[in-house]
């Protein structure tokens, strides 16, 4: 079998006034490569990686539209060596389609090509390879475990055996063996950085090179791609396990070889929290779900306001806009955002979240319609999550002292137990009441808000 090698993605994803993003020069070299491949190999291998790459920034649609581009190609290989009776070209193909429909979710027909393509090729660790990507892929990291033993069993040639010997530690990891994993990474990182590649690390600094790719055909792009995820699979380790400092280091690692690397950027983020590192973060990779969450909690805390126009400052400034409230500014911001990105699933997402931000604030404007629907328990989860999260303030009109009961506009309300408060109030007499409402509940046999009383003052 020709050389084809395909590296497992990882789980779980600087310059910061620049409209680029990390990964749109790969996208573009990707593209161009699949647009002028004249062999299958090339293809598929380009139309998988660009398919990688679409998920890695939550591009979901376009991600499927490349992974069954591969899959179209892949058949068509199928047909055409079957027909010539090409058996080892057809497991070939057979394989990458496996993985192909691994990746879009194709459990059974997955599992039924692979099966079919490594009864050709029981003795070529290439084959073992992929076809471990696909057991990766389907989430059944066990069964990868052991067919990438296989792949490092029947391995010759350095650069390969040490991309079988990746693929081994990412499925050890996620088959729950991490100290086997991280004692393999630190393996395949001093292999790497060792004298018996020092010709190829010269080839790599006289062309330049630093992109790397899920699937890889050179032994450049598989000398960085493996030194890359390498580090960036033990740093995670290494965090995982509480050895921050190691983590820190082996990140920082990635970034001299690539200065832009999203996934480093925003694991040295979410470990230094300062606003210079998560716009670095954020310009390497602006849609990272993951990132996005680590920044809403550091917003929380410190409470930045974000100028400029890039990409991943306009994301961050939307963010902040969410957690400050301002859903009509964050909509707009990601209204931009979408204009250039339409096919992006995180400024989807977020959009989804300040439209439901917007109709839970009707909502409790008209109380009246609140009371309906906490009595009817017709309120929605975004809803709820919102009226939890209000402070409100109207003028209310009690019935007695101690406080205890009255209502809101002519809405009936009641506290959990009588209440006092420091001052001199009286009854019957609008009141300014600072409030959050629990819930419904009844009053005189009939319906009313329950609420928890903040603060009462004279109008």
């Amino acid at each position: 079998m020709k050389r084809l090698a395909v590296l497992l993605a990882l789980a779980p994803a600087l310059f910061a006034q620049e409209t680029r993003i990390a990964s749109d020069y790969e996208i573009r070299t990707m593209q161009a490569q699949a647009a002028g491949a004249k062999d299958f190999a090339t293809q598929v291998s380009a139309h998988l990686n660009l398919g990688d790459l679409r998920r890695t920034r939550n591009e979901t649609s376009l991600a499927q539209q490349e992974y069954t581009t591969a899959l179209q190609a892949a058949e068509k290989e199928r047909a055409s060596q079957r027909e010539k009776g090409q058996l080892t070209d057809y497991a070939r193909a057979t394989l990458f389609a496996g993985v192909a429909e691994a990746k879009l979710g194709h459990e059974a027909r997955a599992f039924e090509l692979l099966e079919e393509a490594i009864r050709y090729t029981p003795d070529d660790a290439r084959s073992w390879n992929v076809y471990a990507n696909g057991m990766g892929s389907l989430g059944l990291a066990r069964k990868a475990v052991s067919v990438s033993r296989n792949a490092v069993a029947l391995e010759q040639r350095p650069i390969d055996l040490i991309i079988d010997q990746f693929s081994l530690a990412i499925m050890l990891d996620a088959a729950g063996e991490t100290a086997e994993a991280t004692q393999l990474l630190e393996t395949v990182i001093a292999s790497l950085r060792s004298s018996k590649f020092d010709a190829l690390r010269r080839n790599i600094a006289k062309q330049e090179a630093f992109e790397t790719y899920s699937t890889v055909r050179s032994d450049i792009a598989a000398y960085l791609t493996v030194l890359n995820r390498s580090q960036l699979q033990l740093a995670n380790l290494y965090e995982r396990s509480g050895q921050i400092s190691r983590a820190r280091s082996t990140y920082q690692d990635v970034l001299k070889t690539r200065t832009d690397d999203p996934i480093a950027l925003a694991s040295l983020a979410r470990l230094s929290n300062s606003p210079e590192s998560f716009a670095e973060a954020f310009d390497a990779n602006p849609f990272s779900m993951d990132l996005i969450r680590d920044y809403r909690e550091f917003v929380r805390r410190a409470k930045p306001r974000t100028e400029g126009t890039s990409n991943g400052a306009q994301m961050r400034r939307a963010i902040e806009e969410i957690e400050r409230g301002e859903d009509i500014n964050a909509r707009k911001t990601l209204e931009g955002l979408g204009a250039t990105f339409p096919n992006n699933d995180t400024i989807r997402t977020l959009m989804g979240e300040t439209a439901s931000h917007a109709n839970a604030g009707v909502f409790l404007k008209d109380l009246r319609a609140t009371l309906a629907l906490l009595a009817q328990d017709r309120v929605t989860p975004e809803q709820r999550a919102r009226l939890d999260d209000t402070v409100i303030t109207s003028t209310a009109v009690f019935d007695a002292l101690p406080f205890y009961s009255g209502t809101i506009d002519g809405i009936p309300f009641r506290f959990s137990e009588p209440t006092t408060f420091k001052g001199t109030f009286a009854a019957k007499a609008p009141l300014r009441l600072t409030y959050r409402i629990l819930g419904a509940t009844e009053l005189n046999g009939a319906s009313a808000l329950l609420v928890e009383p903040l603060k009462v003052e004279a109008p």
